[in-house]
């Protein structure tokens, strides 16, 4: 029996072997001769083919008799939104017994909820996901609680109630059965917390080093550190994340102390690297354009790096206005020395802060205050919506096209954004031409039929400015 909601045999292996993180939580890894599951980016050995089982959900793996890894850590695998594949009814009763329903109810109350029978109901689920109502709450109960074990100081008993067995009698009964051990003994044996290796493939054409050469002029000090084809973030206290190129992937080396939050990791790096961005289709474009032509052609796959954090790159494109590059990373390592907690400033740190203090314009310390309060207020939602940001900072006195344009292309990752006054923009323009004087309008003209990837021509600009690394001035005059 095969269930519904697992990816076919052929999907599963090959993200099994590449350790694929976009797959991670839509299956499990069941491995005969440990008797362990694992999720498919779990760093240990790859097993033979034929002692491996998939698996939709950990409650299946569970309802099979396997246990979970204590490697890569099942409870902790991010769960798919809210469960996208299968039919109506059983996407229903799996919302509801991921709410907890069956933590007060029973299989009946389940099934009169949804209008089907009971039985019906424990056919369905097992078709289509390959566990019961009663195993999928039993598993839900199972991680919750290995995590609490794990990662808090509760009492066992106050570890069952929390995760919703009603009776440390039934609660140490269930664990055992699943865990081959005791409450108590797992959480004395509790190993060290490891860091995850995970490797992101690069989709070629793929220009990494122009990435990493341009992470590294833009580096924060003191969060940041860019050396090589390696680029490093601070995540924790002593705690590095590091990407680096390994021939055809990107290899991700996420801290242990940042393990359990590995999903939100993975996808500030899809962005920083920007990852997800079909390079073939985008130079194929741009290179119907004469004046980009050999560029392309000589550096194919150039990528628009976003950024690591939403309201850190909204900050720095304002610091960013009309300076360059080093000094824009100079403001930057300023702000966060002056308003930040070893990080980079909180929004609330920020927000009513003269900010102007580390040394520029006042309206431009202000337009950065404006940011922080509108994201104390809203969340950073709107940082990641290019029409959004657009409309935001032109409301914002001080803020004009040009920063507006860097943020959506960086921030909100607008593959389409262009910065038609940006300084490199027209040097570069001007030089194509022969000399001739460049001017926004005629930026704007010609960029016209680069759409909708003017992001990507703006970054072959530049490296025909100057190469990046002494470009001058990134920002243009606000207009």
């Amino acid at each position: 029996m095969t269930a519904a909601m697992l990816p076919s045999a052929e999907i599963c292996r090959r993200a099994h072997r590449a350790r694929d993180p976009r797959f991670d939580g839509r299956f499990f890894v069941g491995v005969s001769t440990t008797g362990v599951f694992c999720r498919p980016v779990c760093p240990a050995p790859t097993p033979r083919a034929g002692n491996v089982r998939y698996f939709p959900c950990a409650a299946a793996a569970l309802a099979a008799g396997y246990r979970p890894c204590r490697r890569c850590r099942p409870e902790q695998a991010p769960v798919p939104p809210r469960w996208t594949n299968g039919g109506a009814t059983a996407l229903g009763a799996l919302r509801l017994i991921d709410d907890g329903f069956l933590d007060g109810g029973n299989d009946d109350a389940l099934a009169a909820r949804l209008g089907i029978g009971a039985r019906q109901l424990r056919r369905q689920l097992i078709a289509e996901v390959g566990a019961s109502p009663a195993a999928l709450a039993r598993s839900r109960r199972l991680l919750i609680a290995r995590r609490l074990l794990d990662e808090t100081d509760l009492r066992v008993v106050d570890v069952a109630m929390a995760a919703g067995f009603g009776s440390l009698r039934r609660f140490n009964d269930a664990f055992r059965a699943a865990f081959k051990t005791t409450p108590r003994a797992a959480r004395r044996s509790a190993p060290a917390e490891r860091e995850m290796i995970l490797r992101l493939p690069l989709r070629e054409p793929h220009d990494i080093a122009g990435s990493f050469d341009f992470l590294r002029d833009r580096a924060l000090a003191g969060l940041e550190e860019v050396g090589g084809n390696e680029y490093r973030r601070r995540v924790g206290e002593g705690a590095w994340l590091a990407a680096s190129a390994e021939g055809n992937t990107l290899r991700v080396a996420i801290p242990a102390v940042a393990v359990a939050n590995s999903a939100d990791m993975l996808r500030r790096v899809r962005r920083l690297f920007d990852l997800d961005a079909h390079a073939g289709a985008i130079d194929a474009h741009l290179a119907t354009e004469p004046k980009l032509r050999r560029q392309v052609a000589a550096r194919p796959g150039v990528r628009v790096p976003g950024v690591w954090d939403a309201f850190e790159g909204a900050v720095r494109a304002v610091l960013g206005q009309q300076v360059s590059v080093a000094r824009a990373s100079a403001l930057a390592a300023a702000i966060r020395e002056r308003f930040g907690d070893g990080g980079f400033p909180a929004p609330s740190a920020l927000a009513r802060a003269d900010v102007a203090a580390i040394g520029i314009p006042g309206a431009r310390g202000a337009a950065i205050a404006a940011i922080a309060r509108q994201v104390v207020a809203e969340g950073d939602a709107w940082l990641a919506d290019p029409t959004a940001l657009r409309e935001r900072f032109a409301a914002i006195r001080g803020l004009g096209p040009w920063t507006a344009e860097y943020a959506a292309m960086r921030v909100a990752g607008d593959p389409d954004a262009f910065p038609d006054s940006d300084w490199g923009v027209l040097k570069a323009l001007a030089t194509t031409a022969g000399g001739q004087p460049a001017t926004p309008a005629a930026a704007r003209r010609w960029a016209v039929p680069l759409r909708p990837w003017r992001a990507y021509a703006c970054r072959h600009l530049w490296l025909l400015n100057s190469k990046e690394k002494q470009a001058g001035k990134e920002g243009g005059k606000e207009r």
